[in-house]
């Protein structure tokens, strides 16, 4: 290619000509025998949209990165497939995702678990009309690589040849690591005689406690399944705390069998508070087990899974002693078809709060989401406050006591349950952003007061309700 298409290639002139040598597939793969200290880029040309490129790390995959970023890529979508030796996956941790967060404004890194990049790109490959992949590693093999994709794949290829060089690989990207190990699916811990063995070895005892406040519709299906985990020796306890409900959840619940508690007459010289985090902190005074699972039971689909995948890391990794579930949530975005990962709450406050203030915590799907198991010994370190806030101050503290690789999050799978309305999403909002800087020793409002300014056919409105920040300690 000559200068011109060359330019017209990278779009403007912010690259840098002699650091790429450009190649078509139809040039003599003698352009390719010897490396040299330029990167060398064999391409069908540039097409418009979105960039995309699939990468499995090392030298050439870098220098994909050093390619877009060096012809004024922003936006960078990047599907990897997983590899089976964990080495080569902190290889593409160390030499694409860490260095790509830094290179670009926006990117997205997607593990796909297809068995091969002609299958990746059967089932992605309409949806991007340019992809940029790093070179195999010896020259014979880029010519019959190209043509394997060539079989599947009708949009421009581009790929790319780094210098000979040696690489340090950076391992410092812990969040990066962290994901990639510390992130489990539920059916991976489904084999019960697996987890009984594990169980038995631990010798640690189980309770599954059941927060629920006017639940009927769904409570007796939620403990229903907990009773057949339980059958089965993964669970010891299945007991439920009720606050106060004027519904008939507890007497569906005592229909069961299993032990029934109003969280306000547990303890009752403590006092007694409204609030999710009041019933979780007065739970662990009815039960001596080892580890306790608290599982909501507002959900419509609930299966045994919820139970087992919650407690099999614990079960399976010894050094994990806090485990938190996330699940896929039936909810659209219509603007962006977009599923939201974690809830409006978590996506427009509690994610953002984290990546400013705590981005060690970035890599938690659902930090609000209130399905957790923890030994009862740490939980009983903690400060816990008794409302909405109750789930991310557990994270945070299990994060800060006993460290991050000690923690740990399932996919439980999707899940149907009531959702809020906007007015009660803010409340919600106010309570968490109240734990929240609380826990960062920032300043907070003395009055702990949330307002609202109301406006309709010129006629104003202020209601104030007030939220008192309490703290519970064991």
């Amino acid at each position: 290619m000559n200068n011109k298409e060359q330019f017209q290639w990278t779009f403007h002139n912010q690259a840098n000509p002699s650091l790429f040598k450009l190649l078509s597939f139809d040039d003599a793969i003698d352009d390719l025998a010897a490396r040299s200290d330029q990167i060398t880029v064999i391409t069908e040309g540039w097409k418009e949209g979105p960039v995309t490129a699939i990468l499995r790390g090392g030298v050439n995959a870098r220098s994909v990165l050093d390619l877009l970023a060096g012809i004024g890529v922003k936006d960078l979508k990047i599907f990897h497939l997983e590899e089976k030796i964990d080495d080569l996956e902190d290889i593409f941790l160390s030499s694409v995702v860490a260095p790509a967060h830094q290179m670009f404004d926006s990117v997205s890194v997607t593990w796909r678990r297809e068995p091969s990049v002609h299958q990746l790109l059967q089932n992605i490959g309409n949806e991007h009309p340019m992809l940029f992949f790093g070179s195999p590693l010896s020259v014979s093999e880029i010519l019959p690589f190209y043509r394997s994709i060539k079989q599947v794949y009708a949009g421009s290829v581009t790929i790319v040849r780094g210098p000979l060089q040696d690489m340090d690989f950076d391992e410092s990207g812990e969040i990066y690591k962290w994901v990639r190990e510390r992130t489990f699916e539920a059916n991976d811990f489904s084999l019960q005689s697996v987890l009984r063995n594990q169980k038995r070895k631990l010798g640690a005892k189980i309770a599954v406690i059941l927060p629920s406040l006017n639940e009927e519709k769904t409570v007796g299906r939620v403990i229903k399944t907990a009773l057949d985990v339980k059958d089965i020796g993964i669970v010891d306890e299945v007991i439920l705390i009720d606050s106060v409900s004027t519904d008939n959840t507890r007497e569906i619940a005592l229909s069961y069998g299993i032990p029934v508690y109003q969280h306000p007459e547990i303890e009752s010289g403590l006092g007694a508070y409204r609030g999710k985090g009041e019933a979780m902190f007065k739970s662990a005074y009815t039960t001596d087990a080892d580890i306790i699972a608290w599982v909501d039971t507002d959900i419509e689909n609930i299966t045994p899974s919820f139970f087992y995948g919650l407690l099999g890391p614990m079960l399976t990794y010894p050094e994990i002693k806090f485990s938190k579930g996330y699940f896929s949530r039936p909810i659209r975005v219509e603007a962006s078809g977009i599923e939201l990962g974690g809830g409006r709450v978590t996506e427009l406050l509690a994610r953002p709060w984290l990546n400013t203030f705590m981005p060690q915590l970035s890599g938690y799907i659902q930090p609000l989401a209130g399905t957790a198991a923890i030994y009862r010994s740490e939980f009983m370190k903690m400060r816990i406050p008794v409302n909405y806030g109750v789930e991310v101050a557990m994270l945070l503290q299990a994060v800060s006591n006993m460290g991050l690789w000690s923690t740990c999050q399932v996919n439980l799978g999707e899940v149907i349950h009531k959702s809020k309305d906007v007015q009660g999403l803010s409340e919600m909002s106010y309570q968490i952003l109240q734990v929240l800087a609380e826990m960062q020793n920032l300043k907070i409002s003395s009055d702990n007061v949330f307002r609202r300014v109301f406006s309709a056919h010129g006629n104003f409105e202020i209601s104030a309700k007030r939220f008192p920040v309490v703290w519970r300690t064991f």
